[in-house]
């Protein structure tokens, strides 16, 4: 559970807030660019949903006065804009309207400071809470700085933490009241610090560059797991080792926030069940689940009835049906454990891979209270590290909760010792890929290769290895230089703490300024977020050459895209927009197909069909036949051929679904088709097809219709499945 805080934020509402006092402001006021901080933080906190994570907002320079301290004319034009409390994503909305800097009035800041911790001692009486005092201004109005030793006692007795943030006070074109008022502020929160506080003074240009860094959430960690580690059953064996431990999370998923949870979407969803959206007092948007069903008589529309939740019970999807489940039953099927962690054995290092440990982790370290456990946990961690072992374990962490395998993983500090624990992967979660070799090839004769198109030359192995130095990202800073590795201080590019889910950071980016502009586009993501979705200039400059060099040795060619149509139909009067294709059908069916149609023989002549030939069924077998002898020979598109080989397939089962069968022109077309797969080395495609077809011509539809005798010719002639388990080449293919 995380511990409770309370912010309160002083913000300077003085006329010289309306001015632009900061030179990369850009025509912005103070103002404006303060409220930036403000969305920022009081945003985070809605989002969190923490009821013990609250605010408040204090305004110095009001023309009204709102505070418990008003009879005194020094705490005149401060008011508190927002009582503490937690905030909702309507008091969000409404902070522009609330803090807008006034035409005459002025206050004090120091006053408001005594404001603030005025109202964090009422709210937190003596309860424990993390305090956060923020003042946000430009140091452009007079300060009273009479009394300070006292507030100073305290800020030290209430352990406050102070931040202040000036705009445009430390830059050469401030005036003389700023650099005053910003030195002064300055020794303020030195002497705060001197009484082991957290202070800071910091020009907001700073601030600006931390607000480019999403947020991330800390949770403290609880314990969620209070039993033993045992090694061997202690019920069967004397010699089994139990030790008492306590489980605590280490590294946990970030939950993805879901923006139709805070902006209901636009129209009316008719769903069944019907959703209905709710949104009480501010807070995210709650759906709630209406079931109906229709009256006995079954007419539809009437007399529809709404199900009480009680009546409803749990039911399974099973294909496109649901099977029901009672609670009888479900109590009958439920697995019974017990809560235990059992380790069951020990692998060596090397034979677990990082994709197998790449899920949520927890530390598993001895009960803190239990001397003689910590010494026992102790010398088993020591003895895996110095073994170089893991340990598998069977964990059920609560009574009747499905049984879990993870792998404990020894972890030493200087002064911290345990167990870090993450599931392992089912069998059908990791998916096994077998790539090809890239150094020789495997035929089906058993023969070697090691030189064919299909294999890299060393010059392209040299290039690309060359290329991969020359990108090598792990010696650079985050501006993409060169890193001094002597530096300890030193920071690293794309460091595992600057890395960001960008799903997570632009959907709170878009629902905070969804909230404060709903008519407006949604800014484009944070540099903190692209940065890494790009390699470094200076980086990209230096191996430009090599990679030129790369390409050109790999021979790499540009595929041209489609130009789709955005319009299926078009509207009464207006013109349909046509798909536009760039490739040329006669160059991806070989260099034949340019030749002239009168130079051909007779039987070999492309075919124009028209309506009358389509009305009487006409189709010239001999051009298909021709066309795909062309395609196996010539040049391929991988863009076409796709559409081209299902075309052929579609031919074939025309032709064994016709009246006027002959199945040699059925099986010439067929080798014709497994032996262009070879050619475009796509045996997929052909062992796909001829799997259905052998299905159809034994066992079903065709069979029936005397075509099953076509099968065996098929097979006899070795038109099968093309075999792809040690490899192929088009040589060692035969009876094609």
């Amino acid at each position: 559970m995380a511990e409770k805080e309370v912010t309160v934020i002083v913000v300077d509402l003085s006329p010289s807030m309306a001015e632009s006092h900061m030179a990369a402001a850009k025509g912005q006021s103070d103002i404006e660019m303060l409220m930036k901080y403000v969305y920022d933080k009081v945003g985070s906190k809605v989002l969190s949903e923490r009821k013990t994570d609250v605010v408040g907002i204090v305004g110095v320079g009001t023309d009204d006065t709102l505070n418990r301290m008003s009879e005194e004319d020094a705490y005149k034009h401060i008011s508190i804009l927002y009582q503490i409390r937690q905030f909702l994503y309507r008091d969000y909305q409404l902070l522009p309207t609330k803090l807008v800097p006034s035409l005459k009035s002025h206050g004090d800041l120091i006053s408001g400071l005594v404001v603030a911790m005025d109202a964090i001692a009422e709210y937190c009486r003596h309860l424990k809470f993390i305090k956060n005092i923020v003042i946000l201004s430009n140091c452009a109005t007079p300060l009273d700085f009479a009394g300070i030793d006292g507030i100073i006692d305290k800020l030290a007795e209430m352990k406050m933490n102070l931040s202040i943030f000036t705009v445009g006070a430390d830059e050469e074109t401030s005036t003389a009241m700023q650099r005053a008022n910003h030195s002064v502020l300055s020794d303020f929160v030195d002497r705060v610090a001197r009484r082991e506080l957290n202070a800071i003074i910091a020009p907001f240009a700073d601030v600006l560059r931390d607000l480019e860094i999403p947020h991330v959430r800390k949770v403290r960690s609880t314990n969620s797991y209070n039993g033993t580690l045992t090694i061997g059953d202690p019920n069967k064996f004397n010699d089994s080792l139990t030790i008492p431990v306590e489980r605590f999370a280490y590294v946990k998923t970030a939950t993805k926030i879901n923006s139709v949870s805070y902006i209901k979407p636009k129209g009316n969803v008719s769903t069944s069940p019907t959703r209905q959206a709710t949104n009480t007092l501010g807070r995210r948007i709650k759906y709630e689940i209406t079931v109906t069903k229709e009256s006995d008589d079954g007419n539809t529309g009437k007399d529809v009835q709404e199900v009480e939740k009680g009546d409803l019970k749990k039911g399974y999807r099973y294909g496109a049906s649901v099977v029901p489940l009672s609670t009888e039953e479900e109590e009958s099927l439920r697995f019974v454990t017990n809560i235990s962690l059992d380790i069951i054995g020990f692998v060596p290092y090397d034979t677990i891979g990082p994709w197998q440990r790449l899920t949520e982790t927890n530390f598993v370290m001895a009960k803190r209270t239990d001397k003689k456990a910590t010494l026992c946990l102790s010398s088993l961690i020591h003895a895996m590290v110095e073994n170089e072992l893991y340990g598998i374990a069977r964990f059920v962490i609560k009574n009747d909760r499905p049984p879990a395998l993870i792998l404990l993983i020894p972890f030493i500090t200087d002064d911290f010792e345990a167990l870090v624990e993450t599931q392992l992967p089912f069998a059908e979660d990791v998916r096994s890929f077998k790539f090809p070799s890239l150094d020789i090839i495997r035929t089906i004769k058993g023969k070697i290769l090691k030189e064919h198109h299909y294999l890299p030359t060393e010059e392209m192995k040299n290039n690309m290895k060359d290329f991969i130095n020359a990108m090598d990202i792990s010696n650079l800073t985050p501006e993409g230089l060169p890193a001094d590795l002597d530096d300890p201080n030193g920071r690293e590019f794309a460091a595992v703490g600057e890395i960001f889910d960008p799903v997570i950071a632009n959907t709170r980016q878009a629902i905070m300024y969804r909230a404060l502009h709903p008519g407006q586009d949604l800014p484009p993501p944070s540099d903190s977020l692209l940065r890494d979705t790009y390699p470094p200039e200076a980086l990209v400059k230096q191996a430009s050459p090599i990679a030129n060099r790369l390409v050109e040795s790999v021979n790499v060619k540009k595929i041209a895209k489609y130009k789709t149509n955005k319009r299926r139909y078009a509207a009464e009067g207006e013109e349909e927009l046509k798909q536009e294709s760039i490739l040329n059908v006669d160059e991806l069916i070989g260099g034949n197909a340019n030749k002239n149609d009168a130079q051909r023989p007779a039987s070999k002549r492309r075919k124009i069909y028209t309506t009358e030939d389509e009305e009487h069924g006409e189709f010239d077998i001999e051009a298909e036949i021709d066309k795909w002898q062309r395609i196996a020979a010539g040049p391929e598109s991988d863009a076409a051929l796709p559409r081209i080989f299902e075309q052929g397939c579609a031919d074939i089962d025309m032709l064994l679904s016709g009246e006027n069968l002959d199945p040699a022109v059925v099986i010439k077309k067929v080798s014709i088709l497994r032996s262009s797969a070879v050619k475009l080395d796509e045996p997929g495609w052909y062992n796909n097809y001829i799997v259905k077809l052998q299905d159809a011509l034994v066992m079903g539809g065709l069979a029936n219709s005397g075509r099953s005798k076509i099968w065996e010719e098929l097979s006899m002639k070795g038109l099968g499945e093309i075999p792809v388990s040690d490899g192929y080449l088009e040589d060692d293919l035969v009876g094609l």
